[in-house]
């Protein structure tokens, strides 16, 4: 048992409790549902179970990987994937969170660019790259993102940090 993992706490509507899945129990449950891997099992749990179950582990104290302590109100269908496809539901708060993730990494390189000089001549045009030049700093640009973040850019919500990282490419190649 030492090996849990709290990923979530969520709560649904009274009406639309769900049911704890500890060993012998199957009561409603709506108010701080407990969702843990255990031995490569996702199980929810109510909270009295939660508590019963994992006393004295560090699980029992944990923060939730994806989610506050305070927990999570579900929708309709988060709710639906609780009951039906616990794990999906966790796949999909993973992605969220590795969203979330791309989005704060893209704001802190945006604030990490010195605004521009203002300068009395006009700067010039800048060049306009060639396709096999932005083809190029596309590859280069998702190896990068790749190597540094540890994802695969082709997948939803890395797009924009791909792009940043070309811009930033064509720039430097076109100084160069």
């Amino acid at each position: 048992m030492n090996g849990a993992q709290l990923l979530a706490v969520v709560e649904v509507p009274r009406d639309d409790r769900v049911r704890c899945q500890a060993n012998g129990c199957n009561h409603p449950v709506f108010r701080r549902i407990h969702v843990v891997r255990q031995d490569s099992v996702v199980q929810v749990c109510g909270s009295a179970c939660f508590k019963k179950l994992f006393a004295g582990l560090p699980v029992a104290s944990a923060t939730p990987r994806y989610t506050t302590t305070e927990g999570r109100h579900l929708t309709d269908e988060e709710r639906q994937l609780l009951i039906e496809n616990t794990e999906r539901l966790i796949q999909q708060f993973e992605a969220e969170l590795q969203e979330e993730r791309i989005r704060m990494a893209a704001s802190d390189a945006a604030r990490s660019v010195p605004p521009p000089v203002k300068s009395a001549l006009a700067p010039p045009a800048p060049a306009v790259p060639s396709p096999a030049a932005r083809q190029a700093a596309e590859l280069q640009a998702k190896q990068n993102v790749r190597s540094k973040y540890q994802v695969d850019p082709e997948l939803p919500g890395w797009h924009a940090l791909v792009l940043m990282e070309i811009e930033r490419l064509l720039r430097q190649n076109a100084g160069s």
